[in-house]
């Protein structure tokens, strides 16, 4: 986002979405990054039509444009006392601003499903992300004021179908008025300008600004941000809370809190669940290829099977043991959610489970 002349643009766009802009003006704000936009066909050129239109100069003046001696002429067509001006060829070269490419990047760097669209010539729907357990419509928005604000986003989500929340991102524009904000409120919209949801380098949206409301039927955890972040980037489908207190209450039964209820998983199954577990510690994804062979994946039905029951809403054991249908497995919730008792892991009686534990950082 550390485009000069990009900022520019969309401040403009803001103002006036179809508005048009000079190849002088624009070199004046920077050289380079006039180049780099066109390169990325965010500038279109737009012809100059000598006989319908006349140049409008800084001053707002209007000026009738003619080649004299081999150079561009431009005489007011108000006042003949006002002295005619030259031109060269980048003040009559026009462009307006693409916006495709940009939404197209938003698109890409958060992996929205679905198609771009314009819903109003202000107006464009980026796509739809999964955020936690909450789908989020993605717009974009060229918005002056709050007047403006109310006019356009309102209604978006009537255009846009079922989705739990709302996000509208705007270059600049920020709603002021609180009536405004709770009306935004009371759809689970959220507004953030440019700055407040990327990062400096790319487009990658800080869904964490986004008010997200849990439609589960138990409490579940309020994140930080770089949880939110984790969620939106590795796609975890759970918010459990696992504790491994590394005890054994009955014979070949090991004990698991699970979201506050104690349940048995048996040694072959509690063997698997560490070993995933170490792969979600690493903080990557948690995805580890298990290569078993026919027959032995019920392995993981035994580890999803104590599970069950215990998972908030009352979802199945499936969803925490995530499999990517391509014998990858992992434990789906964010790594600071699964604590364990170290020390006794390290003392287990399956010597698989101390090697697995050595492996795991203190918690």
């Amino acid at each position: 986002m550390n485009n000069k002349l990009l900022a520019y643009l969309l401040q403009q766009c803001e103002r006036s979405p179809n508005a048009k802009f000079y190849e002088s003006d624009l070199r004046r704000i920077s050289s380079s990054d006039f180049l780099s936009l066109k390169k990325l066909k965010c500038l279109s050129f737009d012809q100059y039509d000598f006989e319908d239109e006349n140049y409008v100069d800084k001053q707002g003046g209007e000026r009738f444009v003619r080649k004299v001696n081999g150079r561009w002429l431009a005489t007011s067509t108000e006042d003949s006392g006002i002295s005619p001006i030259y031109l060269n060829e980048a003040d009559l070269n026009r462009y307006i601003f693409n916006i495709m490419p940009l939404l197209a990047g938003i698109k890409t760097e958060n992996s929205l499903a679905r198609s771009i669209d314009a819903v109003t010539p202000r107006v464009w729907f980026v796509g739809v992300a999964q955020v936690l357990q909450n789908t989020v419509g993605v717009f974009l928005a060229f918005i002056s004021d709050d007047e403006q604000g109310e006019a356009e986003l309102l209604g978006l989500r009537a255009k846009i179908g079922k989705v739990d929340d709302i996000l509208v991102l705007c270059p600049t524009y920020a709603p002021k008025a609180q009536e405004l904000l709770n009306k935004f409120a009371g759809i689970r919209l959220t507004c953030l300008t440019f700055k407040e949801a990327f990062s400096k380098n790319n487009y990658g949206i800080n869904f964490s600004k986004v008010r997200l409301v849990q439609a589960s039927e138990q409490q579940v955890q309020r994140l930080t941000p770089q949880q939110t972040e984790d969620y939106t980037k590795y796609a975890y489908l759970c918010q459990d809370r696992v504790h491994i207190p590394g005890t054994a209450s009955l014979k070949r039964s090991n004990d698991i809190d699970i979201n506050g209820q104690k349940i048995k998983m048996p040694d072959g199954a509690f063997r698997v669940f560490i070993e995933l577990l170490v792969q979600l510690k690493k903080g990557k994804g948690g995805w580890l290829t298990m290569a078993r062979n026919e027959g032995e994946y019920q392995i993981f039905g035994r580890v999803r099977e104590p599970l069950t029951g215990s998972l908030l809403g009352k979802k199945d054991g499936k969803t925490i043991i995530e499999s990517n249908g391509s014998k990858g497995y992992r434990i789906s919730t964010h790594p600071d959610f699964v604590t364990y008792n170290l020390t006794n892991l390290k003392k287990h009686a399956d010597p698989l489970v101390q090697g697995f534990a050595k492996k795991l950082p203190k918690a």
